[in-house]
């Protein structure tokens, strides 16, 4: 998953290797249909004439490069991304500029310990950097607080 705003014409190399590491590994690819990042994702696996993969979308699938089987995760993109999110074993992210959607899903993956590979980018500054999700960083300052907002509106539904 990643970033819509994310424009790069190709993946990065170091998020190559690792997709080529979990295609050798036979691993089953849960991919989005959104524009940007999960684009370049799809495009990539698609050139690699990848079987094993399931596009995972919301309310309608807007794309899916490869014909593959897809999934309703949920209704709304926060939903399907926490079903996606539920659902995988280990992630491979792009993030851009500190999106908040995906601050928010890096912090639901590391406090559910699964193995992240992010790759973060930085617009202004034309730079990015790649490695495994830190375990002691917080990437969505206000995670606890939407949390909690989540949970006092379930309450009075």
């Amino acid at each position: 998953m990643g970033s819509k705003a994310f424009r790069s014409k190709k993946l990065p190399v170091s998020l190559t290797r690792k997709i080529d590491e979990a295609l050798a590994r036979r691993m089953s690819i849960i991919v989005g249909e959104v524009p940007g990042a999960c684009r370049l994702f799809q495009d990539y696996l698609r050139r690699k004439k990848c079987k094993n993969v399931v596009v995972g979308h919301a309310k309608s699938l807007r794309y899916n490069a490869g014909n593959w089987k897809a999934k309703q995760y949920g209704k709304s993109v926060t939903e399907r991304e926490k079903n996606m999110i539920e659902k995988c074993d280990s992630a491979i992210i792009i993030w851009q500029d500190s999106s908040g959607v995906i601050a928010e899903n890096l912090e639901i993956l590391k406090r559910k310990g699964k193995p992240t590979f992010l790759y973060e980018y930085i617009t202004k500054t034309r730079r990015g950097k790649a490695g495994w999700l830190d375990p002691e960083r917080v990437y969505d300052p206000y995670y606890s607080w939407k949390e909690y907002m989540r949970k006092k509106r379930k309450a009075k539904a």
